[in-house]
């Protein structure tokens, strides 16, 4: 379940379903015609998964907690704001036996949040991102148990924003995002995961899932 394209990873024939919680930050730069914006942000959002044969559909929702926005731009303080995604995944190799772990999705993602200016407490844009992702991930499943995986990530979209009232449109400076983690097959049909994005858009990322 993790974000680079894991979510599910325990399902089998007798266990198609998942809910799961994930919480993380991320962080990243945008680019706002010339003008750059660092961007810090911690969330939490709630998915259910439904794993029919190799293929995996995810559905989340969830709320940004906090964050900052800052640079030539201004500086903003993130408020509390909402998240949701929807993904499709294929597992091409389950990795099993000798064989690897290999899967591939694809996201689309969008969230709205309100901010407030550090300076002119009056100024409160709303910072509004898409987001579409093509995400790789290889790995081997150890012991059936642990599953510790590499995972690489493209994506972009515009973001929306209108600092003293003047419509912006940026977008993230990095466009990519490598990632290493682990997933825990856990006793009572749970598993759990970790994962950190250390190149490119930066992330730490963890959550616990429940299959049935």
């Amino acid at each position: 379940m993790g974000l680079t394209g894991t979510c599910g990873a325990a399902l089998d024939e007798e266990r198609r379903f998942q809910l799961a919680i994930s919480g993380g930050g991320v962080r990243t730069d945008l680019s706002f015609d010339g003008n750059r914006q660092h961007f810090e942000e911690a969330s939490a959002a709630v998915s259910f998964v439904y794993r029919p044969s190799a293929l995996s559909f995810q559905v989340s929702a969830g709320a940004v907690l906090a964050g900052s926005f800052t640079g030539s731009l201004g500086d903003y303080d993130l408020k509390p704001g909402f998240l949701a995604s929807a993904s499709i995944g294929y597992t091409i190799l389950d990795g099993n036996g000798p064989r690897p772990y290999l899967a591939v999705s694809g996201t689309v993602s969008a969230s709205i949040v309100p901010t407030r200016s550090r300076t002119s407490p009056a100024d409160r844009p709303d910072l509004t991102a898409t987001d579409l992702r093509a995400s790789v991930v290889l790995g081997k499943r150890l012991f059936d148990v642990w599953l510790p995986y590499v995972g690489g990530a493209v994506f972009g979209g515009p973001v929306f924003f209108a600092p003293a009232g003047q419509s912006r449109t940026g977008n993230d400076v990095h466009h990519y995002r490598l990632t290493a983690g682990s997933s825990f097959s856990l006793p009572a049909r749970l598993e759990a995961f970790v994962e950190g994005g250390f190149l490119g858009e930066q992330a730490v990322l963890g959550g616990l899932g429940w299959a049935f």
